[in-house]
């Protein structure tokens, strides 16, 4: 028994031996912190609660509310490739339409004037209309129908194609109570 008591203290004694522990080393084998131990591809580390490495930590204390003054915002699609062909529908008469898309974060009104091109000879509006004329946000089409009358066509060079005669306007404005308050400063 005796025997058997001594091998167990033995083979005990040699176990702890066995699992050995490295401490981790620089590279000219100086220590760098004898708390870091490596036990084959394993580290373990060994320090009182006041000597372990501690941070604060970032918390939530305060949410504080972004503002902006939103303006209003319209915006006309293509509206560099929009063009209204007249036909003629009597000798001094002439009437065409185009439809234009609007894209809005407000409701608009929406207006429209023509002005003739300089050095045209006299010719008077016989209607101008967007319909509708209103728009309500996020946009729409509408269309703009132009009709011209009393065409004098003496001072014009005859068989001229695409011949600009004058320009269509199209005006926007809010359809809203104006607000004179200072906004959100």
């Amino acid at each position: 028994m005796k025997k058997l008591l001594f091998a167990v203290a033995v083979v005990a004694m040699l176990i702890p031996a066995s699992y050995a522990r490295d401490i981790m080393k620089d590279a000219n084998g100086n220590p760098l912190n004898p708390d870091w131990e490596y036990d084959g591809s394993n580290s373990e580390r060994k320090a009182e609660s006041w000597n372990w490495p501690a941070s604060y930590n970032s918390v939530d204390i305060c949410a504080i509310p972004v503002r902006m003054d939103v303006g209003f915002w319209i915006k006309v699609n293509s509206c560099k490739d929009l063009k209204i062909d007249l036909r003629q529908v009597s000798i001094h008469s002439y009437q065409g339409q185009v439809d234009v898309s609007f894209v809005c974060n407000v409701n608009i009104k929406i207006g429209a004037r023509f002005d003739k091109a300089s050095g045209m000879p006299g010719m008077d509006v016989d209607y101008l209309n967007v319909t509708p004329s209103a728009l309500s946000a996020p946009g729409g089409t509408v269309t703009v129908k132009l009709g011209l009358k009393d065409v004098d066509l003496s001072a014009m060079t005859g068989g001229v194609n695409c011949l600009q005669v004058g320009t269509v306007t199209l005006t926007v404005k809010p359809d809203v109570t104006p607000c004179l308050c200072g906004g959100c400063g």
